[in-house]
């Protein structure tokens, strides 16, 4: 058998209720309610009463602090809202929340904790989520004082979710029900919406200490409310389901009715659990209940603050823990490409001068009557320079004077290695030039034939022999050029 507790805190009481669960059915074991001792010291923190309400409180009723303990945060602390997504992952729409919705509670970013209660489906695929939040800071002061009154708790949750959790239990919500729970105590009231089985719209009015509930205006909050879910104005939902204090309850019971012209319904917390001897008639236990049956049955969807900032802190501490991994990698691969950089830069450094040696030796054994090396690559390129200047002017002399050497010279540029034709001799006359030598094929002495008679100084070139040689396989050839007469 497991038990579950649930407290309700007020500004003026402290509910407790302590609920059996097992083998299908809810059993109440203890209950009990005191009020909020008077604050005669203006000193003393509200934190200090709650915590004297406990420790008074809990043992007086010989509760079971070894079962599942669920509190509510301190009616006015938390905010609501409602979000719209195509999302379909739970896990996608929670690291959404924060971000998506941080403009729309009064709670600095870093410190806002949200977690959803439900959700209904919407056309094309969307879902509408009813979010509630918290200060972090509020909610670790308020688990602390908890604990210090020597109460751990197993969930924080919210009222409006312990109404929700006795009405689903004892009045069958069934899905296509439209109901609204109204809920007043003279300190607090209360407006929870559910559609299709499910919390849409919660409102919080701030009603002060007071005996009697201001109907109309209780009315047009109804109607507010409908708008808000809606986005229209639609009846009066069939079912309200009326839940506070037994003065406040028997005078809105008389009074609302005329203002809606419907039925109303009083909530009743204790039809589906068993009681003995018989079940208690204090509706001050009402929230106190619900918060038990949510911990009676931890996968109802229930908003729990706690868990949802031990989430949020355990995707905190994952982030940086992959920030830190991310930042370690990240100085591993610089580190890496630093010392391969310096690498390179010692290797190139090293083929520098292992090039300009090189230079050097060639230099020293292409010119070996420079003594004085200043810049090789220059020196050698102001040498070539001269040597061509040389070999342009005794090149226009052989031109210009001797004409057999300007042959000599045309056959040679025109007949060049890559064409596999060697020259073994050359006769020339006045007008004409026998030329003989050897090829590796027919077709190179074909192409030296059409090379030579682009010469312009060549009239005619002709193949007088030509055969092959079958010792070596080498073409032998000679040729006949006729010079052009000036």
């Amino acid at each position: 058998m497991k038990r579950s507790i649930g407290i309700d805190i007020s500004e003026n009481r402290i509910s407790v209720v302590q609920l059996c669960h097992g083998r299908g059915k809810v059993s109440l074991e203890r209950m009990h309610v005191q009020q909020m001792p008077d604050d005669t010291s203006a000193k003393e923190s509200s934190a200090a009463r709650y915590r004297a309400a406990i420790r008074a409180a809990v043992p007086k009723g010989e509760f079971d602090t070894r079962a599942s303990v669920v509190v509510a945060m301190p009616y006015g602390r938390v905010f609501f809202s409602n979000f719209r997504t195509d999302l379909s992952d739970n896990q996608d729409i929670r690291r959404l929340l924060s971000f998506e919705l941080e403009d729309d509670f009064p709670i600095l970013f870093d410190d806002l904790v949200v977690d959803f209660y439900s959700h209904r489906e919407l056309q094309e695929h969307n879902r509408e989520f009813l979010v509630g939040a918290v200060s972090r800071s509020e909610l670790r002061d308020w688990v602390e004082t908890l604990r210090e009154a020597g109460v751990g708790c197993s969930a924080v949750s919210a009222d409006v979710c312990a109404l929700r959790a006795v009405a689903a239990l004892n009045h069958e919500l069934i899905d296509n029900t439209r109901s609204l729970v109204v809920y007043v105590d003279g300190r607090r009231t209360i407006l929870a919406l559910s559609d299709k089985n499910r919390l849409v719209s919660v409102r919080y009015l701030n009603s002060g200490d007071t005996t009697e509930v201001n109907v109309p205006a209780l009315r047009r909050e109804i109607d507010l409310t409908l708008r808000a879910a809606f986005n229209s104005h639609v009846p009066i939902p069939p079912r309200i389901l009326l839940s506070g204090t037994d003065e406040l309850v028997h005078d809105l019971s008389e009074k609302l009715p005329g203002e809606l012209d419907l039925e109303i319904e009083m909530l009743e917390p204790f039809t589906r659990i068993t009681c003995s001897p018989q079940p208690p008639r204090d509706s001050r236990l009402v929230i106190a209940l619900g918060l038990a049956l949510i911990g009676a049955n931890r996968d109802n969807g229930a908003m729990d603050f706690l868990a949802a900032d031990a989430v949020e802190a355990d995707q905190t501490a994952k982030t940086k823990r992959s920030a830190f991994v991310f930042g370690f990698l990240l100085l591993a691969v610089v580190l890496v490409l630093v010392a391969s950089l310096f690498i390179q830069l010692n290797a190139l450094g090293n083929e520098n001068q292992r090039i300009k040696r090189e230079i050097r030796d060639v230099f020293a054994q292409t010119l070996p009557e420079e003594k004085r090396i200043v810049n090789e690559l220059a020196q050698m390129t102001e040498k070539f320079m001269l040597l061509e200047d040389e070999y342009n002017t005794l090149a226009t002399e052989i031109r210009g004077r001797a004409p057999s050497l300007r042959i000599l010279q045309y056959v040679s540029e025109k007949i060049t290695p890559d064409q596999n034709v060697s020259v073994s001799g050359i006769s020339m006359t006045a007008k004409l030039v026998r030329l003989s030598g050897t090829a590796t094929s027919f077709e190179s002495v074909d192409n030296v034939v059409v090379i030579l008679k682009q010469i312009p100084e060549f009239d005619s070139v002709e193949i007088r022999n030509i055969d092959l040689d079958p010792t070596d396989g080498k073409v032998r050839f000679s040729l006949l050029i006729t010079m052009k007469s000036n």
